[in-house]
């Protein structure tokens, strides 16, 4: 059962400039002795107390999502952890009372898991993975979709090459046809491609603390070095973007095959007047 907020929480307000500040050596966590030196050892039960209550993988810190969900206990209640989506969740029946969404502090957890598939935290962190997998691909394909369309037909009448986009202009794909057209050593080398960085992946060793979707390829550094906060909020707007990409992707092809037309030529608006 959850204990009650502590004496700490109810006289500080938590929040991420503190965060930086807590974690003294910049190890991305709060341990029993960093709490001790900014609060003093006379509170010392206090902070155990607040340990107890913050540290729920009993790793014996605090680590910056364990913070977070500190910080929504703070303004939201204690109930799933402060999280309004997942209590919104459980409230109308798309998550179980007793699912390990229920209270976790995984980034982007919306609660929703109506058909119970996240039946343990490795099971969890699985399908995490394939999420976002799925949405970078859906990122780069959502992109690629329209610029297809807009720049192929340039690019074939300059280079004096066919134009392989299928009929009405539209993308190659299983809704609008055209594939055949594709010359079958492209479908190869992404064949490749992908089970190489599968197999790197695989190879990569997975500790209790490791990010699901983490494959160490940061060339440009933007996450890498980066303050515990800046790195959450990184992590959710990679999976936002990619679940919107995915549902992105899937209107493209939706549309396309039942408008007959493509998506620049259906939102000339968007894309009309890059070209």
């Amino acid at each position: 059962m959850q204990s009650s907020p502590t004496k700490i929480e109810q006289e500080v307000k938590l929040t991420k400039e503190l965060f930086n500040k807590l974690d003294a050596d910049g190890s991305g966590s709060i341990d029993m002795a960093e709490l001790k030196a900014a609060l003093g050892n006379n509170l010392s039960a206090e902070i155990q107390a607040l340990m107890a209550r913050g540290d729920i993988d009993g790793n014996g810190v605090i680590d910056y999502a364990e913070y977070e969900r500190l910080m929504n206990m703070q303004r939201f209640d204690d109930a799933q952890g402060g999280n309004l989506y997942v209590r919104n969740a459980i409230k109308f029946g798309l998550l179980k009372p007793d699912s390990v969404l229920a209270d976790c502090v995984m980034v982007g957890n919306k609660g929703f898991d109506p058909l119970n598939c996240a039946t343990s935290m490795d099971a969890l962190k699985n399908y995490r993975e394939a999420e976002l997998k799925h949405g970078r691909l859906a990122m780069l394909a959502a992109a690629g979709w329209p610029v297809s369309e807009l720049v192929q037909p340039y690019l074939a009448k300059m280079l004096g090459q066919p134009d392989l986009l299928a009929a009405g202009e539209k993308a190659p794909s299983l809704l609008n046809g055209g594939l055949d057209r594709v010359n079958p050593v492209f479908f190869m080398a992404i064949i490749i491609f992908t089970a190489t960085v599968e197999s790197v992946a695989f190879t990569r060793t997975r500790g209790a603390d490791y990010i699901p979707g983490d494959l160490g390829f940061d060339p440009l550094r933007l996450y890498t070095g980066k303050s515990e906060p800046v790195k959450r909020d990184l992590e959710l707007k990679e999976l936002n973007n990619g679940r919107l990409a995915m549902l992105a992707i899937t209107a493209y092809a939706y549309e396309e095959f039942l408008t007959k037309a493509s998506v620049i030529q259906d939102t000339p608006f968007l894309f009309k007047s890059i070209l």
